[in-house]
């Protein structure tokens, strides 16, 4: 199963490669965090969930050896909704001098041009601290910005719809991506003859792990009060606030410890060519379906 280094590393390859994910998701720090969590009410990656919910109920997946997530069945009980109530949330933006203003139906484009959340950065957390440490040697040079670091203050309904839908969006990348590594891993197993057993399982594991180090990645989320409002509003089950607390800590340590490797990669089982092909796959299915999808509901405007 991919990690949370592969995870987070889906998420910063879709706001960089500026397609319709990138152009849609306004809180970026919501879609962040969203992408982890399917695994946190699992319990193995966020420590003392009271309360575990099943691995096949939390990622809509039928028990198998190799499981694959019903992203679409998430999608059509959850996502529509909210990019529905997203889409009227944010129809506050539309223009006021426009023809169609007040009589427009709200789409998701009604959303462009909010103000984008950031989600943090290793490299921005790192110069703020250094710029209280060695402030002479930061004399004359301007502070980066962080976009959206005071939209957090004050919380509305209308706030926690629009960062629903983007939080949404990043747990259904995440099943989406289970979905397509599982179901090309599943293929290799048959291209190559091997059966599933439990040495499969460790060389499998030991290669996505071996692959996640190989990712550079520098985002992580922030706890801020919009994002621990918007987890606790999450319908399929509520994220409260201490598991958001402890999810942003485990996220932090996994981007701080992916360290390179110093040598070549060697995989056990898997090959360098899978995993850069799969790895690219998922971000473009997920930029293909969410701009069809969002077409097809009519949430999007076409012309």
């Amino acid at each position: 199963m991919p990690s949370w280094n592969i995870h987070i590393a889906h998420a910063e390859r879709l706001f960089s490669r500026g397609g319709a994910m990138a152009r849609t998701v306004a809180d970026r720090n919501a879609f962040l965090f969203g992408s982890l969590v399917p695994d946190i009410p699992v319990g193995y990656m966020t420590p003392g969930i009271e309360s575990p919910i099943a691995y096949r109920t939390t990622h809509f997946a039928k028990p198998a050896f190799i499981p694959k997530p019903r992203e679409r069945e998430f999608w059509d009980a959850y996502v529509v909704r909210a990019a529905q109530d997203a889409a009227y949330a944010g129809s506050d933006v539309l223009q006021a001098d426009s023809k169609d203003a007040g009589t427009a139906r709200p789409t998701v484009a009604s959303r462009l041009g909010a103000p984008l959340i950031a989600a943090s950065s290793l490299k921005l957390e790192v110069d703020r601290v250094s710029r209280v440490h060695y402030p002479q040697r930061y004399e004359g040079v301007g502070v980066p910005p962080q976009e959206g670091s005071k939209l957090d203050e004050a919380v509305s309904p209308a706030d926690i719809a629009r960062s629903l839908f983007d939080f949404e969006l990043g747990v259904w990348v995440h099943l989406l991506a289970d979905c397509i590594w599982n179901t090309r891993v599943n293929e290799f197993l048959d291209r190559e003859g091997i059966a599933p057993s439990e040495e499969f399982r460790v060389k499998k594991q030991g290669d996505f792990d071996a692959f996640g180090k190989t990712l550079s990645i520098d985002l992580v989320p922030r706890a801020t009060p919009r994002l621990i409002a918007t987890a606790a509003a999450f319908p399929q089950y509520s994220i409260d606030e201490r598991a958001v607390l402890m999810t942003v800590g485990v996220a932090h340590e996994t981007v701080r410890g992916n360290t390179f490797p110093s040598g070549p990669v060697r995989y056990r089982l898997l090959t360098s060519e899978f995993f850069d092909s799969v790895f690219e796959e998922v971000a473009e299915r997920a930029d293909a379906l969410l701009e069809g999808r969002l077409q097809d509901a009519c949430l999007v405007e076409t012309s």
